[in-house]
């Protein structure tokens, strides 16, 4: 057991049954996540990202392979993992705090304990001052702050983001990984994300993952070696670049090879 790893894949695979076939979707799938870690995947829409980070969370099942958690096999993952998807999915009649707090209230941990929970993080996740507006009225990103302050406030130790910023306008996703890279530092949790943007997947990590066309594999893992903190004008640096040329290579390999 490796208890240096919040969260490992070994061996997984994936099939769904279409019209009587077999339909592979995930090939023997190696990752994890150390402790603290930003892990970060990325791959051709398609791939099997969001079906390999749902079955880490406990939302479908794997053929094949297992999941470790903390080092132990769990049958039963749902709610030992915070899950934030690409849509905010924030209850349109319910505010800010309200929203927030719904992760508590499914864990049966809601309350009055619960809201002071909330609005004691609001300024530090931007939403200070809006605890009781509604979905409509916020921006993108701070309806990804108040998502993602929807999944911290469960308190777990690993939290997976499937492209929690695919929807922002470049400007607000460079804000939001700025923020994120703070938020992570001062948390020490371990994430892993799934996008489809390599400069992203770059910027936030300390390894990437690169997944091929399905059914999806491992096709290249590299370690980011840039210096923390990070600042976006990194993303124009030679180290940057170069690393930015590996992996859209690889992408671009596996994609011709199909």
């Amino acid at each position: 057991m490796n208890t240096e790893q919040a969260i490992s894949v070994e061996g997984l695979t994936k099939d769904f049954l279409s019209r009587g076939n077999r339909l592979p979707v995930l090939n023997q799938i190696d990752l994890h996540a150390d402790h603290g870690e930003f892990v970060t995947i990325v791959g051709p829409s398609g791939c099997g990202k969001s079906t390999l980070l749902n079955i880490m969370a406990g939302l479908d099942t794997q053929t094949s392979g297992t999941v470790l958690l903390q080092g132990e096999v769990l049958d039963d993952r749902l709610g030992r993992v915070g899950y934030m998807h690409q849509k905010d999915l924030l209850l349109p009649w319910r505010n800010v705090i309200d929203n927030a707090v719904l992760g508590l209230e499914v864990l049966g941990s809601g309350g009055a304990r619960a809201k002071e929970k909330a609005q004691s993080l609001m300024d530090l996740f931007g939403l200070a001052g809006f605890e009781n507006e509604y979905p409509h009225s916020l921006s993108g990103g701070m309806r990804q702050r108040a998502a993602f302050l929807r999944t911290v406030l469960t308190d777990q130790d690993v939290f997976l983001l499937d492209e929690p910023f695919g929807a922002l306008d470049a400007l607000s996703r460079s804000k939001m990984q700025e923020w994120l890279l703070g938020l992570w530092e001062s948390m020490n949790k371990t994430i892993v994300l799934v996008t489809h943007d390599v400069d992203e997947a770059i910027f936030l990590s300390d390894r990437v993952y690169v997944m091929s066309p399905r059914p999806g594999s491992i096709s290249l893992v590299e370690s980011v070696d840039l210096p923390r903190p990070r600042r976006f004008e990194m993303v124009t640096g030679s180290d940057f670049v170069a690393l930015k040329k590996r992996l859209l290579d690889s992408i671009r390999e596996e994609a011709v090879s199909t």
